[in-house]
């Protein structure tokens, strides 16, 4: 459209925002209002009608997509003038680059993103995965809102004078925390007179360990912050605060004559999202003129995570002197029906106070079209709502609506993994926006398995085994019985993958085709050893060569061979910007791809977009897009709105503007300021996820479905409070009939029909299996392999094979699949599969990694696989190992001062397998256990003490800390496990301690378990059950359950199934993520 056209068809609201171009401006533009139109057409407007200098306009937004389409569309309506149109981080780049030398830095200065910081911080700095990640975001958003190192380490002197006060010399603080968790930890054992003693005591100890805790965990992030900043300018780098911070410190230190005399008119488009700094820097680009327009939706600042201002429409009127005719309200939409505008307006209307309705907008259909009803649906499960909305989207693909115009929008990219499944399963194209993990592609894990092993032949580590794994089953490459064999032979002989292939191939016992497979494999990897002297990205160019993933997804054009062959290339570049930042070392590289992974910080995986395709998306996500139809789904409590889930930024909230009302407050008592702060903190975050959710509902243009499931998992789930907001009430539970709501239809759907998950027989692993082979011959066999299989699986399928002799006209008669169909159907339900070993055994570990995931209970326990965590030689397990062996010793010698404690604690150290534990964190632990059973000790009866039980019909084992006799008794024991971490759950608790008493009473029948007790080293007391009756019963939880053993014989049913016909990967990549073993799973 021409300048004219767009002047012609504005509103009238619209025209008085394009016109208004003298002095600031604000306008409020709701979603739908057309408000890149509107500033496109002002600024053409400002240069064809009012004769001003493109070149003094400037227009900032905050993605590379937003200035780039804005851009495009003044160029258009211009005729090719240009305007500068940027992010504000290029524009801020722009201002240091062109006066490097008065911002201290160089011109050529490289810019960091948040992932380069955190692995700067573990590689350089060496900090901890958690902290680095952090550190990062509370560094980030630290400069976002203006706090400097200053600030903070002001803040840390004024936590440490409240230290003073309670202990004066600074140099003891370390020690008295230590102290006062010892007595914390110990306080129970006391009588009651010495208890009500130390009452405030007490209080004190607790006191001073809270603010201790608070002070080393800002201390230890401020002394970080300082090292990062010496590390990034010998770098000569910037992170994108600096650029804010740095372009704002130049502009206050030099003055803004040269921007201003540049600049005449700024634009600021989503102005909700921007932070302090770019607000500070607004206000100064201004000049005393303040020809300022900036466009705002209020119900939209969902960014306040990355440190979005919210409060700066309100500073933006008071900073800026704008009246009521400086402001314009865009009420008009574009987009969406009424009655979705008017459901949306009874949420978001919660988010405004008595004084605050000004800012707060009725949009209006600019057709004034009514539309249909807000759909609001329970279904009775979340499988049920996935399969609800798969069906809602059929219906709206036969009233001829596109899928490209139907969107499912989520909180979490979990929350939609179900729902893109039941769409995949019924074959729908979908377009997934930045869910799939680039590390996590299969592809890409088989090229990374072979950089792993070729390190491997020259640092080994257990990680080296696990890549030998994949390359070995890559395409099913080694059948499962040669995989048992070697699993067993490395758990039996404690050699490496790599040390049994090359040094005890003889001794392996595999099948001819297995020992084909490793010597093809060896060839290969001895062949790609020479290149170990290039560089990482050309060692990545032979590893495609020679493994023939350069080839293999090359034959057949399809969607997702090009995606493949993509990731392969991204692989390829992300080592040349390895090598561009990081340097040349094969193994850095891997430890840098490692810290990526466990970060999550991985890239997404390419996806070749198909046109015709459901979106499936998360609301941030979906932010300034549009669709015919919406499903917001998983509208429940603690589903959505989300409180949970990722870590506050350190930065104290004495320095965030937010909180200083509330701190002013003079409040009664400690627990009644954190009261206040955690209400406080609650609301904002309220706030922000009800904003969230009216960017959701505001997508829609004409349909609008609001789902939940009545169950997530086992637990019923309440409506989501949004819902409440407009006007849900209980209708759980009354007749759907009876809702009658403006705008709103209620549907109960309470239809079970979603596939149900049944156990496979015989006949069914057998069809499984002849699938995969059907798809692996497709490349790697014949012709007649290939369509041999396919009439196999088929006839297994239908249970013949005669209905194809009218297909195939020719080598029938090598081809026919009845024999084998035969064979197969014949044996169905006779459990012929590969059969569990004899001598198999059970353990709780075993059962609850089996219930986490099948496959990786495979991989654990059958075939005893190392992982990433085995190669890690500190940290809180060996920390736990270390407390165990100390006091197995001196229970064992029934140890009778403190002193021998650390005899032993010494005598461990000098051992190579604990020479690296650090006793410091040890100590507290030990100290509680002392003062908690200095007497008791002597009443050992036992130590370590393994057991085997029969359970059902399956052997489980176990291994008992410690067994103790009861004073007074000659036949009742106490059962004690030590735990230095947190306390199991009730369901870990019954499991473990119930086999505990069955597999003692067991082995010593004469003995009967009276108290099963948890020793929680960590915590105030222990955990102790007591025999009452059949059950046992501790004081404020619930008894242990005894149906958790029949659980464990069911589990180990089910272990036994699947060794016959196959362990499954679970499809949840929540779990697969923090798996040690994901790089096994294709």
């Amino acid at each position: 459209m021409t300048l004219n056209e767009l002047l012609t068809t504005s509103t009238k609201r619209q025209l008085d925002a394009i016109q208004h171009t003298r002095g600031p401006l604000l306008i409020l533009a709701g979603a739908g209002t057309g408000k890149t139109t509107t500033i496109t057409t002002k600024i053409a407007y400002m240069v064809k009608e009012q004769g001003i200098d493109p070149g003094q306009i400037l227009a900032l937004t905050f993605s590379r997509e937003a200035a780039g389409h804005m851009k495009a569309k003044v160029e258009q309506l211009l005729g090719g003038l240009e305007v500068h149109v940027s992010t504000f981080h290029s524009f801020c780049a722009e201002v240091i680059r062109e006066n490097a030398d008065k911002c201290g830095v160089s011109p050529e200065f490289s810019i960091l993103e948040d992932v380069d910081t955190s692995i700067m911080l573990h590689m350089k700095l060496g900090i901890n995965i958690r902290d680095a990640t952090l550190y990062t975001s509370s560094i980030s958003k630290a400069k976002d809102l203006n706090i400097t190192i200053e600030n903070m380490e002001d803040f840390l002197q004024g936590r440490k004078q409240l230290l003073r006060e309670m202990e004066p010399d600074e140099g003891k603080w370390e020690q008295l925390y230590h102290d006062n968790t010892t007595r914390l930890n110990t306080f129970h054992l006391l009588d009651d007179a010495k208890k009500k003693a130390l009452k405030e005591e007490k209080k004190g100890w607790i006191h001073f360990n809270e603010e201790y805790t608070e002070y080393a965990r800002y201390r230890d992030m401020v002394q970080t912050w300082k090292r990062y900043e010496t590390a990034k300018k010998k770098r000569n780098a910037l992170d994108y605060g600096d650029l804010n911070k740095k372009a704002l410190e130049f502009l206050h230190t030099y003055g803004t004559h040269g921007a201003t005399d540049r600049y005449k008119y700024i634009i600021i488009d989503e102005f909700q999202d921007t932070n302090y700094v770019q607000f500070e820097l607004i206000r100064l680009l201004a000049g005393k003129e303040k020809n300022v327009t900036v466009v705002a939706d209020p119900n939209q600042t969902i960014y306040a995570f990355r440190g979005a201002y919210t409060n700066n429409i309100q500073e933006f009127i008071r900073n800026f002197d704008v009246g009521s005719d400086d402001i314009v309200s865009l009420d008009v939409s574009f987009r969406s029906t009424n009655k979705i505008l008017r459901v949306s307006h009874d949420l978001i209307r919660h988010n405004y106070g008595p004084d605050q309705t000004d800012l707060l907008i009725q949009l209006h259909n600019n057709d004034e079209v009514e539309g249909g009803d807000v759909h609001i649906v329970e279904t009775a499960d979340e499988n049920e709502e996935a399969r609800y909305i798969v069906e809602q989207i059929e219906t709206c693909l036969e009233h001829g609506v596109d899928r490209s115009d139907i969107a499912v929008l989520y909180r979490t990219h979990t929350q939609g993994r179900r729902i893109r499944q039941a769409l995949e399963r019924r074959g729908h194209a979908v377009r997934v926006k930045d869910d799939t993990d680039f590390l996590k592609r299969p592809e890409t894990k088989t090229a990374l398995a072979y950089l792993y092993v070729l390190d491997n032949l020259v640092n080994p580590r257990a990680r080296g085994t696990e890549s030998w794994w994949r390359l070995f089953h890559y395409n099913h490459a080694l059948d499962t019985g040669d995989s048992i064999i070697i699993g067993e032979y490395l758990k039996k002989h404690r050699v490496s993958f790599q040390d049994a292939i090359y040094n005890h191939f003889s001794e392996l016992g595999l099948s001819p085709s297995g020992q084909q497979v490793v010597k093809q494999m060896k060839r290969r990897i001895d062949g790609l050893k020479d290149k170990l002297v290039l560089d990482v990205s050309d060692i990545l160019i032979e590893i495609l060569d020679a493994s023939g993933l350069s080839r293999q997804f090359t034959f057949d054009d399809t969607r997702e061979n090009r995606e493949a062959m993509l990731n392969l290339r991204n692989l390829h570049e992300m080592a040349l910007k390895f090598e561009t930042s990081h340097g040349r070392e094969l193994g850095d590289f891997i430890a840098y791809l490692e810290i990526l992974d466990e970060m999550g910080k991985n890239p997404p995986a390419a996806r070749i977009m198909e046109e015709d395709a459901v979106n499936l998306m998360t609301i941030h996500s979906s932010k300034g897009l549009e669709f015919n139809t919406v499903f917001v789904t998983n509208m429940a409590k603690d589903r959505f709105p989300l409180f949970r889930g990722g870590v506050e930024p350190l930065i104290p909230i004495e320095l965030i503007d937010l909180y200083r009302d509330l701190l002013k407050q003079d409040f009664s008592s400690r627990s009644k300021r954190l009261s206040a702060i955690r209400e406080l903190k609650r609301e904002i975050k309220l706030e922000e996820e009800r904003r969230l959710c009216y960017v959701a509902m505001t997508r829609a243009r004409e349909h609008l479905y609001l789902t939940l499931g009545i169950r997530y998992g086992a637990r019923e789930r309440h409506p989501s409070e949004f819902l409440v907001d407009i006007r849900y009430d209980n209708w759980r539970a009354v007749d759907k009939d009876e809702v009658d709501v403006p705008d709103i239809t209620y549907l109960r759907d309470s239809e079970v029909s979603s596939r149900e998950v049944i156990r496979d027989s015989e006949l069914e692993c057998i069809k499984t299996h002849r699938k995969k082979l059907v798809i692996e011959s497709l490349d790697l066999g014949s012709f007649e392999e290939n369509l041999g299989h396919l009439l196999a699986y088929h006839a297994l399928r239908d249970g013949n094979g005669e209905d194809y002799l009218d297909i195939i006209n020719s080598k029938w008669d090598e081809l026919d699949p009845a024999g084998h169909a035969k064979e197969i159907l014949d044996r169905d339900g006779s459990n012929e599969g590969i059969p569990p070993p004899s001598d198999i055994t059970f353990s709780v570990s075993a059962v609850n990694t089996y219930s986490e995931c099948p496959k990786k209970y495979e991989l654990q326990h059958i075939l005893g696989m190392p992982t990433r965590d085995m190669e890690k030689s500190d940290g809180a397990m060996n920390i736990g190992s270390f407390v165990h062996k100390v006091l197995e010793k001196a229970v064992r010698q029934k140890v009778s001062t403190r002193k021998q404690l650390d005899e032993i604690t010494l005598t461990l150290t000098k051992e190579d397998k604990w020479k690296w534990v650090d006793t410091a964190k040890a100590k507290p632990l030990l100290d509680v256990f002392w003062q908690r059973n200095k007497y008791s000790i002597q009443n050992n009866m036992m130590v370590e003490r393994r057991f085997t039980v029969l359970l059902g019909d399956h052997q489980f084992k176990g291994f008992i800390d410690r067994v103790d006799l009861i004073p007074g008794s000659d036949n009742e024991v106490e059962i004690i496990d030590y735990k230095t971490g947190n306390e199991p759950g009730p369901v870990e608790r019954s499991k473990q301690l119930l086999l505990y008493a069955h597999g003692f009473e067991h082995m010593y029948p004469e003995y009967r378990v009276q108290k099963l007790t948890l020793e929680l080293l960590a915590k105030e007391k222990p955990r102790v059950y007591e025999l009452d009756g059949e059950e046992y019963i501790s004081s404020r939880v619930k008894p242990l359950d005894n149906g958790a053993l029949s659980d464990m014989i069911d589990a180990a049913d089910n272990i036994v199934h699947d060794y016959r016909c196959g362990f499954d990967r679970i499809d949840d990549d929540s779990v697969c993520k923090r798996c040690g073993y994901n790089l096994y799973c294709g």
